[in-house]
């Protein structure tokens, strides 16, 4: 008995294991497909086609009537190479190409006479990128292609479906009222960060008003054309954070499964608006255990612009040097010399365990590699205020020269790798920084996650929690907070370049972030940053 093809839309929000279970669906539908029809997965980008094929590869042999490729690659092998030529829409020899093509601004109608240029190009066989889904529908206009399209392909993937616009979306689901194909839908409503790429345009309403069309992955859960599955379980980050993010939500919400996390780390809010102070205040909370239960090994830095932190060294995590001395040594060192004190007697000296003294070390580390302009009397203000305790200088006519030595430190591990030293362990852990756009850092992940609003404006936008508002943001400006705030596995940090109001701190009490308070010795580090 044929199998009935059902056609779904699979509901996959941050750390809920998408990629895993797009390949077990994979590797079902493989085992049903025949020899004469394709099985098509659709990517949005070459990252992600590696990935899906590097793991199916793991998994099965893949054969020759599996394609995994992005969207541009799948029409011109399926469309517009096979039915192109055909219907005179292209010329036998093609050259794909990135041109952009600008219309003159001095034309009346730019939108016609882009496509002149466009269909010139064409006809001598030069297919632009941005022009590959428009000549791929026009293809599909001739009934007898749709029906020999439909007919090839069985199963058809598409990963992050909440990256297609909707004229994409219009050659997918032609396939589904095709009825000879399957088509799989994956994707999550609140990571559609590509700013509603097609723009669609208004339409009136019943009453008459202006009504703004829902993107496909928000309208289909509403209609029964696809059957929905939503995976609800979050593997990636802790039980607060995922409590923090299930209020941003408008399909799902998640529930905590990564039971190797077990710390229960509030989610934190900087007041600082100086972004030296922000990062220092950042890396204080990273090593004190009353807020953030285990140093964090990999960090990222979000922002919604490249240029916030244009300013700050990016640091080569892969340098190695096996002249160069551990990290904490090479640090306890500089420590024992600038005290003028033995290396085993500082913990006594400064009334610091091992693990706190380690955890200073590593805030005179981060001051190094986030500090833009070095002066050694302000690094040396900051070992002080770092240890709590002066330094005296010698009364020997030979003295020795912390100036210098606080330089040679600088140039040291200026661009190093943080190691950790335990005796109890050989291997050296690496811990490693990113200065990423929220757009970059998604699919991403890292132990701990700083997001620096520009304003209170981007601040509040990223804090919506009302469905409504969120599900018709056009700009998709709200959902970049969902995406920065679903990033991390253990520690979320939260910080704003302008003053917030009494309103904004009501806000995010509700949502249970908790307001730093740097200590008094902090709170004048930061005063000096300003100054």
């Amino acid at each position: 008995m044929k199998r009935k093809l059902t056609n779904s839309l699979i509901i996959a929000a941050a750390g809920s294991g998408k990629t895993t279970e797009l390949i077990k669906q994979i590797i079902q539908k493989e085992s049903e497909l025949p020899n004469d029809k394709y099985l098509a997965v659709i990517t949005y980008t070459n990252s992600a086609t590696n990935e899906i094929l590097e793991r199916l590869q793991k998994k099965v042999s893949l054969r020759p009537n599996i394609f995994v490729g992005t969207i541009h690659s799948f029409l011109i092998k399926f469309l517009i190479k096979p039915y192109g030529k055909i219907l005179g829409l292209v010329p036998n020899e093609l050259i794909i190409t990135d041109y952009e093509i600008k219309a003159k601004t001095s034309s009346k109608n730019r939108f016609a006479e882009k496509n002149i240029v466009i269909n010139r190009l064409s006809a001598r066989g030069v297919v632009t990128y941005d022009y590959i889904v428009t000549l791929s529908k026009k293809i599909l206009e001739n009934k007898e292609v749709k029906t020999l399209f439909c007919n090839r392909i069985r199963y058809l993937f598409v990963d992050e479906f909440q990256d297609a616009p909707n004229t994409q979306f219009e050659i997918f689901d032609s396939l589904r009222k095709g009825k000879k194909s399957e088509v799989i839908l994956v994707g999550d409503p609140e990571q559609r960060i590509m700013n509603f790429r097609n723009k669609p345009r208004k339409r009136k309403d019943s009453t008459g008003g202006s009504k703004v069309p829902l993107h496909p992955i928000d309208a289909l859960q509403n209609k029964k054309t696809y059957s929905i599955t939503k995976l609800d379980y979050n593997y990636r980050s802790s039980e607060t954070i995922v409590n923090f993010i299930n209020q941003f939500h408008c399909s799902i919400q998640q529930e905590w499964a990564n039971k190797k996390v077990i710390s229960k780390n509030p989610v934190m809010f900087i007041p600082a608006t100086n972004l030296k102070t922000i990062i220092s205040d950042f890396n204080s909370l990273c090593v004190n255990t009353d807020h953030c239960m285990v140093i964090p090994k990999t960090r990222f830095f979000l922002a919604h612009e490249n240029k916030l932190y244009n300013n700050y060294r990016k640091v080569d995590y892969n340098h190695k040097s096996k002249e160069n001395l551990p990290l904490f040594a090479s640090l306890l060192e500089f420590v024992s010399a600038f005290y003028n004190l033995k290396k085993d007697e500082l913990p006594q000296f400064l009334d610091l365990d091992e693990i706190e003294l380690r955890k200073k070390c590593l805030l005179l580390f981060y001051e190094i590699n986030y500090n833009v302009t070095f002066d050694s009397n302000d690094f040396i203000d900051f070992v002080e205020t770092t240890f709590n305790v002066k330094r005296v200088e010698d009364e020997e006519e030979v003295q020795f020269n912390i100036k210098d030595r606080c330089k040679r430190l600088f140039s040291e591990l200026s661009n190093r790798m943080v190691l950790d030293t335990e005796e109890s362990s050989e291997e050296l852990d690496k811990y490693q920084d990113s200065f990423l756009t929220i757009h970059k850092s998604k699919g991403l992940q890292a132990e701990a996650v700083l997001v620096v609003a520009k304003n209170e404006k981007e601040l509040l936008m990223w804090l919506e929690d009302d469905k409504d508002k969120r599900l018709l943001d056009q700009q998709d400006k709200c959902r970049l907070g969902y995406v920065a705030f679903s990033r991390p596995k253990e520690f979320l940090c939260l910080a704003c370049l302008t003053p917030v109001s009494e309103e904004t701190l009501k806000i995010l009490n509700k949502f249970n972030v908790i307001l730093y308070s740097p200590s008094e010795e902090q709170v004048q580090l930061s005063l000096e940053d300003v100054n």
